[in-house]
């Protein structure tokens, strides 16, 4: 087996004119080739080697998606080096955490405000000699030998540079997972973890050289990482573009037409409300046509006319040559699958951790089980131990954690099935379900188990909803944090002819809590006693990566925001003492 670097060149002798990558500057996308992209890899390595990195040194990566950000990858492997990702929500405390912990000597950053982070925790980082800025920013507070603008490092490249020999069984990553609890680890992973994982999940998930995907998710992640560039691109020989900017989405995927693409729910769900709100706007006639078309049944002559008049509108605006979509990251709402399975967009859902590189479990396109996160692919077991923990092992089960060695017993036992702390089922077919994280589960004061990632979904569907928190352990009775949707509340509250300019005042008002209390009541009208929401408390600010409340996969750090609003909880649960 080849390392990640070698795979890429093997790739790009197959495609040398083809393209790699697409990026979007001056109001246009441009294209590199596979030959450009390997040479620019090979230039990187050497400016790397000129400036002292040897095999095993660890190399940061601080940037949002970009050209740059494959070279830095690939080369400083080619380098032999280990390269250390980190998310660009990440604040300037939990990325100095993840650079004194890695030992990182050289960081590859994007841009003014993520320059800023690292120069306001230069002091704490011994380890750290070089900055090297993908831009022309310049520092005026750090000196030129710790300082690299992109142009002036790739001066440094030789030519007669000689690349040091690795091994596939090489470490080739530190990933930090974002750590729902707890602070974040380093996963140790190497080239043959990642590209037996890619390669696995191609045999079902048939990415080929004439796809082309719009890349958004950040590659820090290694959903992203494995999925959305060293499977498509490194081994299948796909084109990759980069999304703008998320803001910029809709845009870039009429511009690029992608063929295939990865998401997380979250997009989903945003698409879905952003649709019934177009139909609502249009009219009760409009919203009846599409409600109707929605009951077709597929095959008929009614459905192909729903198809052509309302669903391939819609399909359109994700450029209209979309074949499949996977989603990944965080659970996906059965509801979602089923609604755009009926509007022709096939959505694969998958399961998957960092540990794993990731891909356990995936959906075919040819083999799509609702609510359930696919089977597991090609040389991957998962068996479901006593107490319902989802244990798995295969070559893409990671080696442990950096300079953890408890944490890394934890994780693997002797007979190498990796714990990942997940709850599910397997059916008679295979098909593996998640139930909820382990240490996540709530046991009400009466003993009750509940899982609270399942209510929260259903809570969300509420388009009155952008996020909750369910809590109530060792309570009487389940209470939720609710963060509004702001713009279906203030449309609830014109249609009622009532301001809605003040948030705070907003979140007080009688009609506000007892719409809430509607919804909610509704959201959860299915589940037991045990597991309906009593009480609940309107947050006028939401959850965000900046306060550390959620993962850059938008999984909930349900301690640091039960942290951050112990009087909103106390005043929900008055017994409970949370100081």
């Amino acid at each position: 087996m080849p390392t990640l670097p070698q795979q890429f060149f093997i790739t790009a002798k197959r495609f040398p004119e083809k393209c790699a990558l697409k990026y979007k500057q001056g109001g246009a996308y441009r294209d590199l080739t596979f030959t450009q992209v390997a040479d620019g890899i090979k230039a990187v390595a050497a400016a790397l080697i000129h400036l002292g990195i040897k095999p095993q040194d660890r190399v940061a990566i601080l940037s949002e998606n970009r050209p740059e950000w494959v070279s830095a990858d690939l080369s400083s492997m080619l380098a032999g080096a280990i390269t250390v990702p980190i998310h660009t929500s990440f604040s300037s405390r939990l990325a100095a955490e993840v650079l004194k912990s890695s030992g990182s000597r050289f960081i590859f950053v994007s841009g003014r405000d993520q320059l800023k982070k690292i120069l306001s925790v230069m002091q704490e980082l011994a380890s750290l000699e070089k900055i090297i800025s993908l831009d022309a920013e310049r520092s005026p507070t750090l000196n030129e030998d710790r300082f690299l603008p992109w142009v002036d490092f790739l001066k440094l490249t030789d030519e007669n540079a000689a690349f040091p020999a690795t091994s596939p069984e090489d470490v080739c990553t530190l990933l930090y997972t974002s750590g729902t609890t707890g602070q974040p680890k380093g996963v140790m992973l190497t080239h043959q973890n990642f590209l037996s994982n890619a390669a696995a999940a191609l045999q079902v998930i048939p990415f080929n050289e004439t796809d082309t995907l719009l890349s958004f998710l950040p590659l820090s992640h290694v959903y992203e990482r494995t999925g959305g560039y060293y499977a498509p691109l490194v081994i299948a020989g796909a084109t990759i573009a980069y999304a703008k900017s998320l803001k910029e989405l809709s845009e870039n995927l009429l511009e690029i037409k992608p063929t295939a693409m990865l998401a997380m729910p979250r997009l989903f769900e945003r698409v879905h409300d952003r649709i019934w709100q177009e139909f609502s706007r249009k009219g009760d006639i409009a919203l009846r046509a599409f409600r109707w078309a929605l009951e077709r049944k597929p095959g008929t002559l009614s459905h192909f006319i729903a198809d052509r008049l309302i669903f391939s509108k819609i399909r359109n605006k994700f450029g209209g040559r979309l074949r499949f979509a996977v989603s990944g990251g965080a659970a996906l709402d059965p509801h979602l699958a089923t609604f755009f399975r009926k509007v022709g967009l096939l959505i694969c859902e998958g399961y998957g951790l960092t540990e794993t590189s990731p891909v356990v479990a995936v959906n075919r396109p040819s083999r799509v089980k609702i609510g359930a996160v696919g089977q597991p692919i090609p040389g991957v077991k998962v068996k479901i131990a006593a107490d319902g923990e989802i244990l798995v092992r295969g070559p893409g089960v990671s080696k442990g954690y950096w300079q953890d060695e408890k944490a890394t017993r934890e994780l693997l036992d002797e007979d190498g099935w990796l714990h990942t702390g997940d709850l599910g089922r397997l059916d008679e077919e295979g098909f593996l379900s998640i139930v909820g994280r382990k240490k996540e589960m709530i046991v009400t004061g009466a003993g009750k188990n509940v899982w609270p990632e399942p209510l929260e979904m259903k809570l969300n569907a509420s388009k009155y909803i952008q996020q909750s928190l369910v809590v109530g352990d060792n309570q009487k009775y389940l209470a939720a944090l609710i963060v509004p949707d702001w713009t279906a509340l203030k449309e609830f509250m014109s249609a009622q002819n009532r301001a809605a300019d003040d948030p705070e005042i907003l979140l007080r008002d009688s009609q506000v809590l007892a719409l809430y209390r509607r919804e909610i009541d509704h959201a959860t009208a299915d589940v037991a006693e045990y597991e309906r929401i009593a009480k609940f408390a309107l947050l006028a600010q939401e959850f965000s990566p900046e306060r550390e409340e959620i993962t850059p996969t938008l999984k909930l750090r349900r301690r640091v925001i039960a942290d951050h609003y112990k009087k909103e909880i106390q005043a929900m649960h008055p017994a409970r003492d949370l100081s």
